[in-house]
């Protein structure tokens, strides 16, 4: 890599702060599951609260739905880690003239040039 040409990575989506919000999706949505279980059970399965107290319809039915959305959040986002979606590098060249960025989509990578 000669003066002329500067080359920058770009940082993706595996980050310590995406890893959090996956990591709390996940709980969260395995403590709703876990509650609507207990209502409709009638056992604790959880060890805080009483989940087992709860009436089913509604709010164990609510609380089910809630998981459900959950685990297709935390889908989304750990496909989205796991992919490293927005990962590329940054070229500058000045011999060519020419910025080059480059980027991981969902499906296929994104690329764009700009004259400087």
């Amino acid at each position: 890599m000669s003066a002329e040409v500067l080359e920058q990575p770009g940082l993706g989506s595996r980050r310590l702060s995406n890893y959090l919000v996956a990591s709390a999706v996940s709980i969260g949505g395995l403590g709703f599951l876990l509650a609507s279980l207990s209502s409709f059970l009638g056992t604790d399965l959880l060890p805080l609260g009483h989940p087992a107290a709860l009436i089913f319809v509604p709010q164990g039915l609510i609380m089910g739905l809630y998981s459900i959305a959950a685990a297709l959040l935390a889908t989304y986002l750990w496909y989205v880690i796991g992919v490293n979606v927005g990962s590329g590098l940054n070229r500058f060249d000045k011999q060519a003239g020419l910025v080059t960025i480059t980027r991981r989509g969902f499906r296929r990578p994104i690329s764009v040039e700009i004259a400087l």
